[in-house]
């Protein structure tokens, strides 16, 4: 596993004895960080990872890179409260995700925070660094571009669905893709703000 996973999402306990095949007792042990349990998720959806990967035509970098980023989205969505446990393995969902970003993996750009507002093709917010910090930035922005952002980069939902489905005030994709243009200057600004902090 990618040394990322340990550093950012460990917490020092490891839970090595738990019995992750019950899912309930991995999807808790995902939702304390458990290194124990990160592990068995990746280990877990390596395979099917792989396998998606091959199909089309990603190199084993880039299937490592898919399974990395895919784990972290569910970490991630655990901790906002967009995944709660309903019955079902923890690994189904990962392989979800997985399905869905293979299919984009090549030919969506991805574009740090940092570049994000100067750039005319909007970022991969899913990649491993900003996810962790778009998760941090998002409760600092107002509620209208939290669902903007969430709707577009969190759920994968398209535009076009977004406004037949009436699921924001805009009633036209360019008005939506405008609007959520502003709100990301706004996650640039402050991803700029909080790396400067963390900076040495």
């Amino acid at each position: 596993m990618k040394k990322w996973l340990y550093t950012t999402f460990t917490k020092g306990n490891s839970y090595e004895g738990a019995d992750y095949s019950r899912y309930i007792v991995l999807f808790e042990g995902l939702q304390r960080e458990e290194s124990a349990a990160i592990r068995n998720l990746y280990k877990r959806m390596e395979s099917h990872a792989y396998k998606m990967g091959h199909h089309h035509g990603l190199s084993g970098e880039d299937i490592e890179e898919l399974i990395g980023d895919c784990v972290a989205l569910v970490l991630l969505k655990i901790r906002t409260g967009q995944y709660v446990f309903q019955g079902y393995d923890p690994v189904t969902f990962a392989i979800e995700i997985a399905k869905n970003k293979v299919r984009h993996f090549k030919t969506k750009p991805t574009v740090s925070l940092g570049e994000a507002a100067d750039q005319t093709t909007e970022p991969d917010l899913a990649s491993r660094e900003d996810a962790i910090l778009l998760e941090r930035l998002l409760l600092q922005l107002p509620d209208n571009c939290q669902k903007l952002i969430r709707l577009k980069y969190l759920e994968g939902i398209k535009d076009k669905d977004t406004i037949e489905l009436k699921l924001t005030q805009y009633t036209t994709v360019d008005a939506l893709k405008n609007q959520r243009a502003r709100c990301m200057k706004k996650l640039t600004a402050l991803g700029a703000i909080i790396r400067k902090q963390e900076s040495p």
